[in-house]
């Protein structure tokens, strides 16, 4: 399949969705100033040829009592049928949440999310144990913060509002009921409420009521859709940042130079290898190499050194079980 192009409309529609993925479509039909008919046609239409993948909630796993560890792993001339047993193996552990695929130093990583370091441990020990014969090289980090961003290189938008994952917020108490509703909107955020409802075990009210409280306690942190920027000519790259000669003012404006650029989706604070992490949409290699001169020439003496991922697979489940 060829490079899909998206028109204004389908462009206005999608940033809507990416604001709120579950607004009604008569209300992204008012914002987006067309026909509630032709927003419907639309989504659905990108649905359909696989621009748009899917829907899931962001939750901040951090309120829930969770940590937010990763493993990177580094593995030589694996094939397509070893990559396809180490990504099935993490999706099918009750820990892991995120499973990437790419090229680069670190071609698999994962992220799981635990409660206790003895929790981390199994984990961790399972992986080396049932995968290791794969590994080359591996490192372990734990993420402190993750700031998400619009895709406002996509969109044509100038919107830079974030939603941030490990913000200090006192941990939240959720239900039984409360936690069928946060898998269930992870999987699919457009998951309308009777069906809520009939899962949880409660009336259509007391889920509106639950999610409104789950967004203003910042459990749930956004409603998004998954997009296959594949499709549109992209890819995905995360770049992890080693830092000299930095002071936190420096490390600041980093922080707000790539807060600010289009083209950047997450800005991760990390305990690893790397100082800053963040996650770009390119072109291909020259559009990262362009970037990256940039940055660097605009951050000369403060930037020893960086490493580079493009991810092909992204498989994504804010809350495993």
């Amino acid at each position: 399949m060829g490079v899909i192009k998206l028109d204004i409309k389908d462009r206005k529609i999608l940033y809507q969705l990416d604001v709120d993925a579950r607004q009604p479509v008569a209300q992204i039909a008012e914002k987006a100033g067309l026909s509630r008919e032709v927003v419907n046609y639309r989504i659905k239409n990108m649905e359909k040829n696989g621009v748009i993948e899917g829907y899931y909630a962001t939750i901040d796993v951090t309120k829930l009592g969770y940590f937010y560890c990763r493993i990177f792993m580094r593995c030589n001339a694996i094939s397509q049928l070893q990559e396809n047993e180490i990504v099935n193996y993490g999706l099918k552990y009750p820990t892991i949440g995120w499973v990437t695929a790419g090229h680069g130093k670190w071609n698999i990583s994962f992220v799981a999310y635990v409660k206790s370091l003895a929790e981390f441990e199994k984990t961790y020990d399972d992986l080396r144990f049932n995968l290791g014969k794969y590994f080359q090289e591996h490192y372990v980090s734990m993420a402190f913060k993750i700031h998400h961003f619009r895709h406002n290189y996509l969109f044509g938008t100038d919107d830079n509002s974030q939603s941030v994952l490990g913000e200090p917020f006192p941990p939240q108490k959720v239900d039984e009921e409360d936690l069928r509703i946060i898998k269930q909107l992870a999987k699919d955020a457009r998951t309308p409420v009777v069906k809520l409802a009939e899962s949880a075990g409660l009336k259509p009210g007391a889920v509106a009521m639950r999610i409104k409280r789950l967004v203003k306690n910042r459990v749930i942190i956004g409603f998004r859709p998954k997009i296959n920027i594949a499709l549109l000519g992209y890819e995905h790259c995360k770049v992890f940042l080693m830092f000299k000669n930095i002071t936190p003012l420096k490390r600041t404006e980093i922080v707000a130079y790539l807060r600010y650029h289009p083209n950047v989706i997450y800005i991760t604070k990390a305990f690893g290898i790397a100082d800053l992490e963040f996650e770009v949409i390119v072109k291909g290699k020259n559009e990262l190499y362009e970037f990256m001169q940039k940055f660097l020439s605009h951050f000369s003496g403060f930037i020893a050194d960086y490493e580079s991922i493009f991810y092909y697979r992204e498989l994504i489940n804010y809350l495993p079980s």
